[in-house]
């Protein structure tokens, strides 16, 4: 199994290209970020720190780590616009566009898209029309720009509450119905373990449409061992399905981001 890490929980203390050296050091082949243009957005709260795609390239190449993707915009739709808004539709393919250039030119072969949240006197059918009409247009983008996409679902539980798309098969669906190459779904087991359970099943039965892997224990988005979630026997039955993308720690640490990721790599090892 590939393993990657998101550098927007790890090594935070240090500039953008020294997580990259050092999720390197860490054993790290795969990495990932969120934003191009600031380092964090937690409710609804920016820290601008703009990155510089020939540089990320480099420190990636020097590392030797693949950055697999970054994001497009909020999951809420306070940066970007949305989906779920279609008088946003400008605002959000600006950003796409902004944002895929950047990929293209990082040498990162995707970028993740959030639907925005649920509006307010619109129907469940309305919002998804625009969600799809969107990732159409997008997708067209991607295509231009030779980056995929990968659609999340997200929990409305604990973490983002009104957010629009919460199920990984209504997800592949979406993807399944834009039919571009460039579009996959992102299966998020700690959302999905919040919204569906049956991991397994979900992600047996989507295989197709799925492109990318994102970790965290549950209850809490710590390290995997840290809840329900048999991350072990998880992996091993992903493994049998013949995934050939990344597995993805999209966790908060409660240790030492290094010793964190070890032992987490221990962890998985129990995998055989």
């Amino acid at each position: 199994m590939k393993i990657g890490v998101c550098l927007e929980m790890f090594f935070t203390d240090r500039p953008f290209p020294d997580r990259i050296a050092a999720a390197g050091r860490a054993g790290f082949r795969f990495a990932e970020m969120w934003f191009t243009d600031m380092t964090a957005w937690t409710a609804g709260m920016r820290t601008d720190e703009p990155k510089d795609p020939e540089q990320v390239r480099a420190a990636a190449r020097k590392a030797g780590v693949t950055i697999t993707n970054a994001v497009i915009g909020s999951p809420d739709g306070g940066l970007g616009g949305g989906l779920t808004e279609p008088a946003n539709r400008a605002q959000w393919l600006r950003r796409a566009d902004e944002t895929l250039a950047f990929c293209s030119a990082a040498g990162i072969r995707a970028a993740i898209v959030c639907t925005g949240n649920r509006l307010e006197g619109r129907t469940d059918a309305q919002m998804r029309k625009s969600v799809l009409d969107g990732l159409k247009a997008t997708a067209e983008r991607a295509e231009r720009h030779g980056v995929s996409l990968w659609l999340e679902p997200l929990n409305d539980k604990v973490d983002h509450p009104n957010y629009f798309l919460t199920s990984s098969d209504e997800g592949a669906t979406l993807c399944r119905q834009v039919g571009s190459p460039r579009l996959r779904l992102l299966f998020d087991c700690y959302h999905m373990q919040l919204m569906e359970g049956d991991l397994c099943g979900h992600i047996k039965k989507n295989l197709d449409a799925i492109g990318h892997i994102h970790s965290a224990g549950h209850p809490g988005r710590h390290e995997l061992w840290l809840g329900e979630t048999n991350y072990p026997f998880l992996v091993r039955e992903i493994e049998k399905l013949r995934y050939k993308g990344v597995f993805a720690l999209e966790y908060m640490p409660t240790l030492e981001p290094a010793k964190s990721l070890r032992q987490t790599l221990t962890y998985l090892k129990e995998c055989g």
